[in-house]
């Protein structure tokens, strides 16, 4: 009876763990997998779809440097390109669907991130102003623009109802009504990503497991830190409890089953 029960409670608690579903993989940029499995990269200035042996890419060359790619939405895939002002949404044969030109706003301002935000919604980060807005892209319309943000914003990671802005020294959390709900300090991280309500952060070799509470608050998961052996990583990337590190030529897997509360 006592291993009866030593058994269910060891099956209970969370647990993280490098799984045989890592893969090759040479390019310049690594953006993540959706959520049937096909894998997103960039290489010669061109955007790239894998799934199994078919691959497609989306290419223009008038419009520079792709900044920022957000693949939650595997139908409507945002790519951002800063120094054109320019946001492409592609359907999931990289087709082209909208193109928006953010030099076009009115009034005037210079975005420097963008992310999806749910239906014909996008999160911008006005640099001019050091702000974050909730804008409506099919109407043209501003919905909601936060208070000044008192640090420089070096990231935005995102879902349909929260938007969270990464700075040097926190990141803090934004609702859909333009509202601060938390701030988590954090100080010389290597690399972050977020995924519905899941944070993860790379400091030192270390990864350390935060998930979004009742209160819309960070709060270390029950997985408190993960030690990982790989160096020189590029990218993370979390999508559906797993954790992605993209480092030479390489993306190896961990696996991560935090226990909800």
């Amino acid at each position: 009876m006592k291993w009866i029960f030593f058994l269910l409670f060891i099956s209970s608690l969370s647990w993280a763990q490098k799984i045989d579903q890592g893969f090759n993989l040479t390019a310049d940029s690594f953006y993540g997998l959706d959520d049937f499995g096909a894998v997103y990269y960039g290489k010669n200035d061109a955007f790239f779809k894998k799934n199994g042996k078919e691959v497609t890419q989306f290419y223009d060359l008038q419009l520079g440097d792709l900044t920022e790619v957000d693949l939650i939405n595997p139908l409507s895939i945002l790519l951002f390109y800063k120094d054109t002002q320019t946001i492409v949404l592609l359907d999931n044969r990289l087709n082209e669907k909208q193109r928006i030109l953010l030099n076009q706003l009115t009034p005037s301002r210079f975005i420097e991130h963008a992310r999806l935000a749910g239906e014909r919604r996008l999160w911008l980060h006005d640099l001019d102003q050091n702000r974050l807005e909730l804008y409506d892209y099919i109407n043209n319309k501003t919905l909601i623009s936060t208070a000044v943000l008192k640090e420089t914003t070096s990231q935005l990671y995102s879902d349909y109802n929260f938007c969270h802005v990464l700075s040097d020294h926190s990141i803090e959390t934004f609702n859909s009504y333009g509202s601060k709900t938390s701030s988590l300090a954090i100080e010389n991280t290597t690399l972050i990503d977020y995924d519905f309500e899941s944070l993860v952060i790379l400091k030192q070799g270390i990864i350390k497991v935060y998930k979004l509470d009742k209160t819309f608050r960070f709060r270390e998961s029950e997985i408190a830190t993960i030690t990982i052996l790989e160096k020189d990583i590029k990218t993370l990337y979390l999508k559906g409890g797993k954790l992605y590190l993209w480092h030479d030529k390489r993306v190896d897997v961990y696996e991560i089953n935090p226990v909800k509360k």
